[in-house]
């Protein structure tokens, strides 16, 4: 499965704004999907080993949230536990 492909799937399975139980479309989180793509594979450029940890991409994801959702850094926290599944299962 492609990573892009992974993200969306994972980012469905959180739904992490509830917008899908509200009865969003399937591509509700494509564009973050992208980003967050994008971003992993920028850092893994840049990573010596070509490689990029779990805290890394919760990071990522949590950026692109700020940046997509402008969530404050509270609205970030509560979201936490959401970031860190997607990353973790993002890893394993």
């Amino acid at each position: 499965m492609r990573r892009l492909d992974l993200i969306n799937d994972l980012l469905r399975h959180e739904d992490i704004e509830g917008f899908l139980s509200m009865g969003a479309p399937g591509n509700e989180y494509e564009s973050e999907a992208e980003m967050i793509a994008d971003r992993i594979g920028e850092a893994e450029d840049r990573a010596a080993d070509h490689k990029v940890t779990r805290e890394k991409v919760e990071e990522i994801v949590t950026g692109v949230w700020k940046e997509m959702f402008d969530l404050s850094d509270d609205e970030l926290h509560r979201r936490k536990e959401a970031f860190a599944s997607v990353a973790a299962r993002l890893i394993s």
